[in-house]
């Protein structure tokens, strides 16, 4: 039997390939295709990652001029999926009724609107992390008074509702929801997908997951390609193949435009594997890449 990876591992995995993603492209001139419904970049981890971060971004040191400090906006807000959430100074509630009857219309861009401005509420009765502090536990119980608050009148309904109107932004084609579909899990938590493989619906979300990275891969979205080869190398969404995982960290370093040698991917991905499979998934990679990246990578008199 081929050994499989427990799903909240592979989101493990996922959440700091995110966040190092992220990492990588800030500064190279790279344009980002991950970003949230306001253009604000992802700057943080998901909490999905082993890393449960604030909800509330750390705050701008004061000037030391003896001048009074220029307002500083609003600090910025994280959705459960780690995405930057900029609310324009609204409620939750009150951006969600801004965006609600054109999400209700099929608008993709509105729908994953109200999915982000729901997410930041989304984890407000899990268990406060363990911190090595008491003050950095009263710091955490603090800021997440203050998203208690942002979240006044949001109810569990709307928590459940924002994966139909993330799965809607997701069918439509959008990147970013597509990705979080499958970050989200089959429930919007953490799920044990081994205990839970008669579920119908855990059944559907493993289509439906994979079907919507393969879409964000083949918009030539690098984190899609991450995402996909993790799965394959993992087993558990779908039978483990170790030839297409080594075929999609092909196409992702090609998205990157990162050069990996065959000894490199053959260090770190096919040392198991025979001549003729190594071959077959450098040659399968370099087929998915010329797809679904070559088309979005600027030309060179650009």
């Amino acid at each position: 039997m081929s050994p499989t990876i427990p799903y909240s591992l592979l989101l493990a995995v996922a959440g700091a390939c995110l966040g190092m993603y992220l990492s990588t492209t800030e500064g190279s001139g790279e344009t980002l295709s991950v970003k949230t419904a306001s253009q604000d970049p992802v700057s943080s981890p998901s909490p999905r990652s082993g890393e449960l971060i604030s909800p509330f971004a750390p705050g701008t040191a004061n000037q030391g001029n003896g001048l009074a400090a220029s307002p500083q906006p609003p600090a910025a807000v994280y959705a459960r999926n780690g995405r930057q959430v900029d609310l324009g100074g609204l409620t939750v509630q009150e951006y969600i009724s801004k965006w609600n009857s054109l999400a209700r219309a099929g608008d993709k861009d509105a729908a994953y609107n109200v999915y982000q401005a729901a997410a930041v509420c989304a984890s407000n009765d899990e268990p406060a992390p363990a911190y090595d502090s008491a003050a950095e536990l009263a710091q955490f119980l603090d800021q997440r008074k203050k998203l208690l608050a942002l979240c006044a009148g949001v109810n569990s309904a709307q928590l459940q509702e924002r994966l139909s109107f993330l799965s809607l932004a997701a069918r439509a084609g959008k990147v970013e929801a597509q990705i979080d579909y499958f970050m989200e899990g089959p429930y919007g938590r953490d799920t044990d997908l081994a205990k839970s493989a008669d579920d119908p619906v855990v059944q559907q979300w493993k289509t439906e997951a994979v079907t919507e990275l393969k879409s964000a891969a083949g918009q030539g979205e690098p984190f899609a390609l991450a995402l996909l080869a993790q799965v394959y190398g993992a087993g558990e969404l779908l039978p483990r193949d170790a030839r297409l995982s080594l075929a999609y960290k092909v196409a992702e370093a090609d998205a990157r435009n990162s050069a990996l040698s065959e000894e490199q991917l053959r260090r770190n991905a096919g040392a198991q594997m025979s001549d003729a499979d190594f071959a077959s998934a450098l040659q399968t990679g370099k087929q998915i890449a010329a797809a679904c990246c070559k088309k979005n990578r600027p030309s060179s008199q650009e």
